[in-house]
């Protein structure tokens, strides 16, 4: 059983408080660096920084920890741009000495044991982060210093440049010139040219880019994997580094769910198979598009997808199972915090006899930093992306 999470929320809150106070008490400087709002902004990442470590130590999956511990302070260095990136990796150092003083306290010695061992690495590991290294330097400064730095300019600029100009969004000359005839290359180019429209808050050139990769014969598959989820991940990368604000990442995945569904007459205008999908996110996770992606990937596949949404309780997506009866349920976990939930549902899954048939499948970024638990759990498949949990559907049911 849980560990830590399953302690009282006025516990939690006690030990978060604890932490908060000594923290305080022992850095003269944080008075003056740290106003109301990021006061606030700390105390509740104390509480998910006690969270994700319980899942690590329940888990046994000290990189769920280190990887968090490592995203942490990239994030609170790119918010935090009036400290150096030096003085918020001491602070990041200093709070995991007080999490590991204040647990030994709290908890007996088999809690303890992984929990040190997982502090001490995220110690480790910020340790090692090099000053500067996780301060973006702007996308302008990118897109100038080479092929990744694809995206700034075409925020200032039209994407649709006179012939023979480099724009935001297209890979350089040189690299142009060695893939000319690559279609590899040409769906980089319309990725990056699709994420720049969206940026600019610019839907109709955003929908051009995909009517030209459709005129170009370009698969949906393609589209969905080249071009819509790989904008996705770079949205999310660039609200990550402090590049783009949260409204800007928001608008960028909605107007690519917008032009998913545009592509709906297309999708669904196949031949069917029979056969039947059940996918949905779990716990109070909200991270969908890569389940959405998948259920129009299984669509034009000849599937029918029943999609059920994100953070769907247990108890209905046992009761959608019952009532739909599908080849294949698919539940996404992106953040840690809901490993848990996707364990009960996958065991009450498999305890029914009337579930025996169906076949469960995992995925999310969460996995990735566990491998291990979908085979413990008797899931029959683990996929990386929605594309290879497509392959694999059609190549086993």
């Amino acid at each position: 059983m849980s560990l830590l999470l399953n302690v009282t929320d006025n516990r939690i809150e006690e030990m978060a408080e604890r932490i908060f106070k000594l923290q305080f008490a022992r850095e003269d400087k944080l008075e003056d660096e740290y106003n109301d709002y990021r006061k606030s902004m700390m105390f509740r990442d104390i509480k998910y920084n006690l969270k994700i470590l319980e899942v690590a130590v329940r888990y046994d999956a000290e990189d769920i920890f280190q990887d968090y511990a490592l995203w942490l302070l990239k994030l609170l260095t790119s918010r935090m741009e009036d400290l150096s990136s030096g003085r918020v990796r001491e602070q990041m150092i200093s709070h995991y000495q007080i999490m590991a003083e204040v647990l030994r306290e709290e908890f007996d010695w088999d809690y303890q044991e992984k929990a040190q061992v997982y502090l001490e690495n995220a110690i480790r590991v910020t340790k090692k982060a090099e000053p500067g290294k996780e301060r973006t330097v702007g996308l302008e400064r990118e897109l100038k210093e080479g092929f990744e730095g694809e995206l700034k300019e075409g925020l200032e600029r039209d994407v649709e440049e006179e012939p023979g100009e480099e724009v935001a969004g297209e890979v350089s000359r040189e690299e142009s010139s060695a893939f000319a005839d690559s279609e590899e290359s040409e769906l980089k180019r319309l990725q990056f040219r699709y994420l720049n429209s969206l940026l600019r808050a610019d839907k109709y050139k955003a929908r051009q880019v995909i009517e030209e990769a459709l005129n170009q014969d370009i698969s949906l598959e393609k589209i969905y994997l080249k071009v819509f989820q790989q904008s996705l991940i770079r949205a999310g990368e660039l609200w990550h580094s402090g590049e783009i604000t949260v409204d800007e990442e928001h608008y960028v995945t909605g107007m690519i769910q917008n032009n998913m569904m545009q592509l709906w007459p297309r999708i669904f205008a196949g031949e069917k198979t029979g056969q039947k999908l059940l996918a949905c996110t779990i716990g109070n996770e909200l991270h969908e598009m890569g389940v959405r992606i998948l259920c129009d990937l299984m669509e034009l596949r000849g599937w029918n997808s029943i999609y059920l949404g994100a953070a769907v309780p247990v108890d209905s997506i046992l009761s959608a199972l019952k009532k739909h009866k599908p080849d294949l349920v698919a539940l996404s976990v992106t953040m840690p915090f809901y490993l848990e939930q996707c364990e009960e549902a996958v065991r009450r899954i498999k305890a029914r006899s009337e579930f025996e048939n169906i076949r469960i499948a995992v995925g999310g970024r969460a996995f990735n930093l566990a491998p291990d638990l979908p085979a413990e759990w008797g899931v029959d498949v683990m996929a990386d992306n929605a594309g290879e949990l497509a392959e694999w559907a059609e190549q086993h049911i």
